[in-house]
């Protein structure tokens, strides 16, 4: 099949009015919208559905359907379509199962209306491959929350089966009620109910079709590149050479220190290496320096070092990490903005992947899309006119058109960072890849270089210097967070700068300054903290936010992002919850709160109507 067809039905009714149907379709092709533009797929959409407009689809696109979803009332005999002149119509189950059926493509249906599941025994028996029902019915907002996550997963590339567990993880942790999540393999039919509490959603996989839970979106096919070798290296390219070759012109124009034409006699690799880990902002620093550090091992020779699977894991985690603070960054000014000017709205067209990141848990984080988070937050602003904190950043856009190179490389990275998650790299395979990942890596790298002009700080305390008849001065004792390898071999000392203004205490920041004052501030915290500032304790210990689970939020230290999480709750380290849980009111105001609370809300409201 050359461009897989993504075909989604909706059908509404006039009486029994389902107000979220057209928030679900909206955002359901926000989400596959740049891979229907760009080629990769097709999405064929229906706003009113008739029995007439869904057999003409798969008559006119036979064999090229992959997934069918249908949003609006349902039963477990029936799909509640629509006529001409709006009234309803029922599509009763036998019919649907035999035209379902008959498409030796499809490989997922996805019927989300209510008690779904009684028609996934003929599904499955004519042949689909694979189920999305449901065991009872579904309030409408969760209907479309749900589909709205699971799209969003496939969009960045997710599995099926992968794409079901992100959506039934958001929904699980947003509302707090459900228990494990169904997947039923081999089903024997007539003992598929679901367990009490169980997610509302199943995924029915056909017996011998577990294939079908793999698929995924095509991928661009990312195009080589052709190296330069700026340095001279010897003709083998050594480790880091290409990621060190590709970054260091871009990185040079914010640090002197690397201009190969002023330092050509003193600049040799490890020095290189050094100022390239102590430029960058400590967040990413960090990962480079563990990227540049060789393996000591004598029993090991230096060739069969570079290739390794932990390598490997550890340029995924450099782009990744690198994301999540660029990520933060926006998500830091988005709260300013909300504060200053209460009145902007995040409105429905942006609320997919705010809702992703709020319903982060354990089990979701590694799988979230910062890049996603980025885009969308960057939308926003360009959309009402808000000026970055960091100007540059506007340029850092996921967008095929406009910059392929820099497009591919997040594709591919992204791509790797999820087959090492699920653990599909084999040992033939490591080398090519730390190859390729050297050189896609360099070009993110390069294209946040602007990253050296900005100055991120601890502000540990901040102190009032006032004498008689002259203005206040601020003395700021701050750590400098822009020297990863000096932090690592010796430790940081705290330095107090006088300011004629101060910033925020106790907190990351990056500042602005100019004719010795700051000129502007941005507050990271609480998405970045610093516990020995709260601890008032010497030197630095980053934190980076995490996920949430119940009424604690967790948080990872940057040195090793796999030790066990640091848990931030009403009993420890208060003041950052209470950061966090203002951050979230004032992104979603009363409606994340209404949300929750009208859950379990009999008949009428537009939270709790069923489908």
């Amino acid at each position: 099949m050359d461009k897989p067809i993504i075909y989604l039905a909706f059908a509404n009714d006039q009486d029994a009015y389902l107000p979220m149907i057209n928030r679900e379709r909206k955002n359901i092709y926000r989400s596959l919208r740049r891979h229907h533009d760009e080629g990769l797929i097709r999405v064929e959409k229906e706003a009113s559905s008739s029995l007439e407009d869904i057999f003409e689809v798969f008559n006119t696109y036979r064999g090229q359907i992959a997934i069918f979803h249908y949003g609006g009332h349902a039963g477990g005999t029936h799909l509640q379509l629509e006529q001409p002149d709006s009234s309803p119509q029922k599509a009763f189950a036998e019919g649907l199962a035999q035209l379902l059926g008959q498409q030796e493509n499809l490989q997922l249906v996805f019927l989300n209306g209510c008690a779904t599941q009684g028609q996934v025994e003929l599904l499955l028996k004519r042949g689909v491959k694979a189920v999305i029902a449901t065991s009872v019915s579904i309030q409408d907002l969760m209907a479309t929350e749900f589909a709205e996550q699971f799209y969003n997963a496939l969009s960045s590339h997710a599995s099926l089966e992968r794409a079901f567990r992100i959506a039934s993880s958001f929904i699980a942790s947003k509302y707090n009620e459900f228990g494990p999540v169904p997947i039923y393999r081999d089903a024997v039919f007539g003992n598929i109910e679901a367990p009490l509490a169980a997610l509302p959603w199943g995924l029915y996989v056909q017996p011998g079709g577990e294939e079908a839970l793999k698929w995924s979106f095509p991928r661009n096919v990312a195009q080589k590149q052709v190296l330069r070798n700026r340095f001279d290296y010897e003709s083998r390219m050594d480790v880091n050479d290409i990621l060190i070759d590709i970054i260091c012109e871009d990185l040079a124009q914010h640090n002197k220190d690397l201009d190969y034409e002023l330092n050509k006699e003193e600049l040799d690799i490890p020095s290189i290496k050094r100022e390239i880990v102590d430029s960058f902002p400590t967040p990413v620093g960090e990962q480079l320096r563990k990227l540049f550090t060789r393996s000591n091992d004598p029993g090991q020779p230096d060739d069969m070092e570079l290739f390794t699977l932990a390598r490997l894991e550890q340029l995924a985690l450099t782009h990744r990490t690198t994301m999540q603070f660029i990520c933060y960054i926006l998500l830091s000014q988005l709260w300013d903005e909300k504060h200053k000017n209460p009145g902007l709205e995040i409105s429905d067209e942006y609320i997919v992947d705010f809702n992703s990141f709020f319903a982060l848990n354990k089990s979701n984080f590694q799988s979230f899309n910062f890049i996603k988070l980025i885009n969308t937050i960057t939308d926003f602003f360009d959309d009402h006119q808000i000026h970055y904190f960091i100007d540059e950043l506007k340029g850092v856009q996921t967008d095929a058109k406009k910059n392929q190179d820099l497009y591919q490389a997040y594709v591919f990275m992204n791509s790797l960072y999820d087959s090492l998650q699920e653990d599909n790299i084999t040992s033939g395979q490591v080398e090519a890849l730390c190859l390729e990942a050297e050189q896609h890596l360099g070009i993110i790298l390069k294209t946040v270089a602007f990253l050296l002009k900005y100055k991120l700080v601890t502000i540990k305390n901040i102190e009032l210097i006032k004498h008689r008849h002259e203005l206040p001065r601020f003395r700021h004792n701050h750590i400098t967070l822009n020297r990863a390898l000096t932090v690592a071999s010796t430790g940081t000392a705290e330095v107090g700068i006088e300011f004629s203004n101060f910033t925020d205490n106790k907190c990351v920041v990056f500042i602005k300054t100019k004719d010795n004052a700051v000129s502007d501030f941005l507050n990271l915290t609480p998405f970045i903290i610093d516990e020995n500032a709260l601890n008032n304790d010497y030197s630095s210990k980053l934190y980076l936010y995490a996920f949430q689970s119940d009424n604690s939020y967790s948080y990872q230290f940057l040195n090793n992002l796999r030790d066990e999480p640091l848990i931030v709750d009403a009993g420890n380290y208060a003041s950052v919850k209470q950061q966090f849980d203002r951050f979230k009111a004032k992104i979603f105001g009363q409606d994340y709160k209404l949300e929750k609370k009208e859950v379990s809300r009999p008949g009428g409201s537009r939270f709790s109507r069923k489908r």
